[in-house]
């Protein structure tokens, strides 16, 4: 590194100043001779270097329409409820899923994600059959869209005739999908798998802990 000795710092700051842009030589004294062009220009209004950046073509502009955010849309028009039955609970679901653009994009989806039983928790989620954060809703969206896509604005559906129990203590529903696709008709099964919900807003509704695909027989 380059080093002034003291007495040349000295001898800088004493000699007179001549002018902003003019050259500040030290004095060559001790091991090294400095000198340095002294500059300085005021800082542009925070408003003007704004009006800089965005009037370039910056992408940042505040002129931007805001990109669409899953995050940002009101509650779902339809919510859990204590005093809905496993049945009910997964009738309400489907059928959010007939139209499930309807009212507003991914409604139904919306729908699905109210009665999802791990939605908003820091907990990592089972309800795709896999491992997942199901913390924000478009970390839901994308899951249900892959592994669920044949439920969306299906035809039909059609719930078994009993509510099971399984091992884990979830109420359990059978369902059978109809959907077409490219002039396709088809069925799919899946299980609804209920839990209560001891804490919260929702406490004391059924919600769907997971989604059970079946392999077409």
């Amino acid at each position: 590194p380059v080093v002034a000795s003291a007495a040349s710092v000295v001898a800088a700051r004493a000699a007179p100043q001549r002018g902003v842009g003019a050259a500040a030589a030290i004095p060559a004294g001790g091991r090294v001779a400095v000198a340095r062009r002294l500059s300085w220009r005021p800082f542009a209004p925070l408003a003007a270097r704004h009006q800089q950046r965005t009037s370039s073509g910056c992408r940042c502009s505040s002129t931007d329409p805001p990109k669409w955010n899953p995050q940002n849309v009101p509650d779902s028009e339809i919510r859990p409820s204590p005093a809905l039955s496993a049945a009910e609970v997964v009738i309400l679901q489907l059928k959010a899923l007939e139209n499930v653009h309807s009212p507003r994009l991914n409604h139904g989806i919306q729908v699905m994600y109210e009665f999802c039983h791990g939605a908003g928790s820091m907990e990592r989620s089972r309800y795709f059959g896999y491992s997942k954060d199901l913390y924000h809703f478009d970390h839901f969206l994308g899951g249900f869209q892959n592994e669920f896509g044949d439920m969306l604005d299906h035809t039909g559906f059609e719930l078994g005739a009993e509510v099971m129990q399984s091992e884990l203590g979830e109420q359990m529903v059978d369902v059978v999908v109809s959907n077409a696709k490219a002039g396709k008709i088809f069925e799919k099964r899946y299980t609804f798998c209920l839990v209560r919900r001891s804490f919260g807003t929702k406490k004391g509704c059924l919600m769907t802990s997971r989604i059970i695909k079946h392999e077409v027989e």
